[in-house]
């Protein structure tokens, strides 16, 4: 495993070609899509390329399962997919691993959001969909744009009292500072769960056994992959398990400091269409 050092990572392009690349996975947000959030106009092409080499591509990401489904639906083949922040492992288009958190937290999570600010809202992350009590407009599009499954409860409780509802996490939304609003109200989050901050203004409270590393892992355990035969792209703190699980570990230019501790490469942007330009000169 890799520590953290205070190496800069090396740059991409100092990389000789791979010969024996399995597994490509790849962070959403601030890694693969671009400025608006959306998949660049490469990405097909690498994909169909990969596809025919036999190398499969995983997007991981804090985004629902069904929404990434729904995104990668034109793929030529059924991607395996790492979502909630690995909380959900899908192989083949079937679910092989999910971790969930107890209703106690889920009660004092929705009990701390009730008694704070209007800034804050609170998702509810199930297997079969994602919860919200709050129906603003400014909230419902910013939890849309992650959770294409989504259901508006008159009281977030009432999914606690739903038995065959497995809940992965928890995803708090603050239309400010995020992290500062971790540090400020999330101290009853205890082992063994979580509070990380997935981008400026989400943070996921979930198992703290879990992240999207041991959805990698899965996947490699059960495609018989090695870490040697594995790339990782990410940018924020919440890839930085993934990425030690790849020999070729990539932070894109735009990554926070933290990953770029960890990462053994610098990728050019997402901005720059940083992961299909690596991926396209260093696959063969």
């Amino acid at each position: 495993m890799h520590i953290m050092t205070d190496e800069e990572p090396k740059d991409w392009k100092t990389l000789e070609p791979l010969d024996d690349i399995r597994l490509v996975v790849a962070d959403m947000d601030g890694t693969l899509l671009d400025a608006d959030g959306r998949i660049p106009l490469g990405f097909k092409p690498m994909l169909d390329r990969l596809t025919q080499r036999g190398v499969l591509f995983v997007p991981a990401s804090g985004r629902q399962y069904q929404t990434l489904e729904k995104m990668f639906a034109d793929a030529p083949q059924t991607l395996p997919i790492i979502a909630e922040n690995g909380n959900v492992v899908a192989l083949d288009g079937k679910v092989i691993e999910t971790h969930g958190v107890s209703g106690a937290i889920v009660d004092e999570t929705i009990a701390m959001t009730e008694r704070t600010s209007d800034d804050l809202g609170l998702v509810i992350c199930a297997l079969g969909g994602a919860y919200v009590s709050r129906d603003d407009a400014p909230f419902i599009a910013e939890a849309s744009k992650y959770y294409t499954k989504l259901t508006v409860v008159p009281d977030l409780r009432e999914v606690l009292r739903y038995k065959d509802k497995q809940i992965l996490k928890l995803a708090i939304f603050d239309f400010g500072d995020a992290q500062a609003m971790a540090e400020r109200e999330l101290g009853f989050v205890t082992s063994p769960y979580t509070a990380t901050a997935s981008s400026p203004h989400w943070v996921d409270i979930m198992d703290g056994h879990v992240d999207k590393g041991e959805g990698v892992k899965a996947l490699q355990r059960a495609l018989g992959v090695t870490h040697a035969q594995t790339m990782v792209f990410g940018d924020y703190p919440n890839d930085i398990g993934m990425l030690r699980e790849g020999a070729y570990s990539f932070a894109m230019a735009n990554a926070h400091p933290q990953v770029k501790k960890v990462a053994h490469y610098l990728a050019p942007a997402n901005t720059e269409e940083g992961v299909i330009r690596v991926v396209d000169r260093l696959v063969r």
